[in-house]
């Protein structure tokens, strides 16, 4: 085995933890996490090799160590570095949400503890492909779909696998998402999802371009087989734009909880609720609802 270790700065405030634990992709394949050593952990791609990282978060910043069957070259340890900064937002501007957050009650702690970045995967396909598998199940399934994919078709690391390519689950018929990931409906969708992004129709850029609005972001995701609001605004999240409240019934019922109601609010309730929040209304709710994962003082 090889290893190769690099330093990442951060700005003052920033919490690994906190990013790690933003949403339930720590809890998916290839990510992992390491309470004892607080360290996230999570198997990547490059060039058709699947690498093993782990980050710590010390007082000189993030300390990555990337161990793989051959020695990275410079290149490939800056690809690693740069799929580390993807996956944990460093690049993210969330000082006018702060701002907002500081002057609210409910988000106070948010302000103060920098809360809002939102962990996403290695690219866009994987983060689609991961909502899929969210839709209309329980989550312990959505593990099990994730992890089936991964065993059966990502790139061996010394560790583990890494999310597959684009590729290679293109190659798969709607048989094999049936019978060996079993994701039941989801088939077809999976394919057309893979053989999008495999073929170049589908990029990484046809989501994250600087030019793209908001409005034109919600229309290409919509316009993916399988996608719905629910699952277009979840992954608004995960591209940087935060005005969709994606509710589903995990959110209502917690809404529900909040407000000290017998009913779930409206959805126009809720729109009012977060409004003042605009353009990061659906970051501020999904904050509310999941503060207690932090313990915010």
């Amino acid at each position: 085995m090889a290893v190769r270790r690099f330093r990442i700065g951060v700005e003052p405030g920033f919490d690994l933890r906190l990013v790690a634990f933003s949403h339930g992709w720590v809890d998916l394949q290839p990510f992992g996490w390491s309470e004892p050593e607080r360290a996230l952990s999570v198997t990547v791609e490059v060039d058709r090799h699947g690498v093993d990282v782990v980050v710590r978060q010390g007082a000189n910043g993030l300390s990555v160590v990337a161990t793989s069957r051959r020695l990275l070259s410079a290149a490939q340890g800056a690809r690693v570095r740069k799929l580390v900064t993807h996956m944990l937002r460093l690049d993210d501007d969330l000082e006018p949400f702060w701002r907002v957050c500081a002057d609210c009650s409910r988000l106070a702690w948010a302000a103060r503890r920098r809360a809002g970045r939102i962990l996403r995967g290695a690219s866009v396909f994987e983060d689609l492909m991961k909502l899929l598998f969210t839709t209309n199940c329980s989550w312990a399934a959505t593990k099990l779909m994730t992890a089936r994919l991964v065993d059966a078709l990502g790139s061996a690391s010394p560790a583990g696998r890494a999310f597959p390519s684009p590729q290679a689950c293109a190659a798969q018929d709607e048989a094999f998402y049936r019978e060996v990931v079993r994701a039941g409906y989801r088939a077809k969708s999976c394919v057309a999802l893979a053989r999008g992004f495999a073929t170049g129709v589908l990029r990484d850029a046809s989501f994250t371009a600087p030019n793209l609005t908001t409005e034109e972001v919600r229309r290409r995701l919509l316009a993916l087989e399988g996608f719905g609001p629910y699952a277009a605004g979840q992954a608004m999240r995960t591209l940087g734009h935060y005005r969709d409240l994606a509710l589903d019934s995990w959110c209502r019922a917690r809404l529900t909880e909040l407000l000290g109601s017998r009913r779930a609010p409206a959805d126009r309730t809720v729109e009012r609720r977060y409004a003042k929040y605009r353009p990061f209304e659906g970051l501020a709710m999904w904050l509310e609802l999941t503060a207690d994962w932090h313990a915010p003082g």
